[in-house]
C-alpha cells in the first residue's frame, strides 16, 4: 500500500468515527462502548462508574448494560464549578 492509499484509508476511518459519534447524538440509550465513544473516556472508567453504581444503568437481559443519555448528562453536570464571571454576576 502506498502513502496516498494509507492517507486515504486513515481519513476514511476518521470520517467513519465522526459519523458514528454524530449518530450517537440521537440515541436515547447507549451501550458502554457508545458512551465511551461519545465522551472520549476509557472503557474501564465507564465500567468503574457502573460497577460502583455512580452511573445509573439498566440490564434488561441481565448481561448487556444500557445507560440513558439523560442519566449520563446528569452525571456529567454534577459538581458544576462557576466561572469568575458567573460569580461576579451573582
Amino acid at each position: 500500500m502506498n502513502r496516498l492509499e494509507k492517507k486515504i484509508l486513515k481519513e476514511l476511518q476518521s470520517l467513519k468515527k465522526e459519523t458514528r459519534k454524530n449518530n450517537l447524538n440521537y440515541k436515547k440509550f447507549l451501550t458502554i462502548k457508545q458512551a465511551v465513544d461519545l465522551l472520549g473516556v476509557s472503557n474501564s472508567y465507564i465500567q468503574k462508574l457502573v460497577a460502583s453504581k455512580q452511573l445509573p444503568h439498566s440490564k434488561p437481559t441481565g448481561k448487556l448494560i444500557f445507560i440513558q443519555r439523560r442519566d449520563l448528562e446528569k452525571f456529567l453536570s454534577r459538581n458544576y464549578v462557576c466561572s469568575n464571571e458567573e460569580i461576579n454576576e451573582k
